[in-house]
């Protein structure tokens, strides 16, 4: 979905994190076990990436906060950081230990609609049902909410109060078959590599301020042929199940690789165009079209296809 103007639609993700990381944890192990060993540092059980990514498909992430007693869930830190979440510390208060992460998620949100007006889309990750006034203030507003909860926990009038909601394991589930189908083609690049073909291509970064080895080597590496084809394989099956057909428009996917990996260009990777780019892709991409900009969909495994040519294209 795009802003009324046609500009990328603005995306803002509000975490209710505790909530989220809780039901997962009674899942796991059990019913009331999040309540007896809330106040023990946490064990990791929910998975960010999913959540993030599914927003991306939406449009344009410029706002993405978690709220939460930040001093028990340390161990989530490299994966909050990787993902850009913004922590909003909310200490528990009174006897029952309430953090009123709900209360504070609902303003800022309405808040933030207020001072942005360029925001398209609002994201809660909640299975509460405390976000169904905040879902009709966000409607009223003209604006899209989506709601992304456990499946099981999550209240039902929660789920109907919002124009779309995602259930966190069919995106986690979504997530991994992307991963599945990225390692598929993987044995491919590594027979290419190890002497079947030409290694992947990385193209040199000049011009790279002077800093220490460990902090060079993770911000002048350049993009590799296995992130491209990773990101191309997520950004997909993001598209194909947001849809619900396999007729994907080439820009959109270009989009969605752009939000997904910022660093992504078709250029670095010697393709002189994304239609270049797609075509080294053979096992997963086929084109259908050319009308509008083109249209193309994602190659099932089942479905002959070509062996992928990782060498390099010629420059158009």
């Amino acid at each position: 979905m795009t802003a009324l103007n046609g500009d990328a639609a603005k995306v803002a993700i509000y975490w209710d994190f505790e909530n989220l990381h809780a039901v997962l944890t009674d899942q796991e192990f059990g019913p009331d076990y999040y309540r007896e060993h809330r106040m023990s540092v946490q064990a990791p059980v929910a998975d960010v990436v999913p959540v993030v990514d599914y927003a991306a498909s939406l449009g344009d992430v410029i706002i993405n906060r978690a709220y939460g007693n930040w001093q028990f869930f340390s161990r989530y830190r490299d994966a909050l950081n990787g993902a850009g979440i913004d922590l909003i510390q909310m200490f528990p208060r009174g006897a029952n230990m309430k953090n009123s992460a709900d209360i504070r998620m609902a303003l800022d949100a309405l808040d933030d609609l207020h001072r942005h007006p360029h925001l398209t889309h609002i994201v809660v990750v909640s299975s509460d049902s405390d976000f169904i006034s905040l879902a009709q203030k966000v409607k009223q507003a003209g604006k899209f909410i989506a709601g992304v909860g456990v499946e099981r926990n999550a209240n039902r009038f929660w789920i109907a109060s919002c124009n779309e909601f995602r259930f966190y394991s069919s995106l986690v589930r979504l997530n991994a078959e992307s991963e599945s189908a990225a390692m598929a083609g993987a044995s491919g690049l590594a027979d290419d590599a190890s002497g079947a073909g030409p290694a992947p291509l990385r193209s040199p970064v000049t011009d790279v301020p002077s800093m220490a080895p460990a902090a060079e080597d993770a911000f002048s590496r350049s993009l590799s042929v296995e992130e491209a084809r990773d990101t191309l394989v997520k950004s997909l099956t993001q598209l194909v199940a947001r849809q619900g057909e396999n007729h994907v428009h080439r820009g959109a996917l270009k989009s969605l690789m752009k939000r997904l990996m910022p660093a992504f260009d078709e250029r670095a990777l010697d393709c002189g165009s994304f239609t270049l780019f797609l075509e080294r892709f053979p096992d997963l991409v086929r084109v259908i079209d050319t009308e509008g900009g083109g249209h193309v969909a994602m190659v099932s495994p089942g479905e002959n296809a070509e062996r992928p040519d990782y060498s390099t294209p010629s420059r158009s």
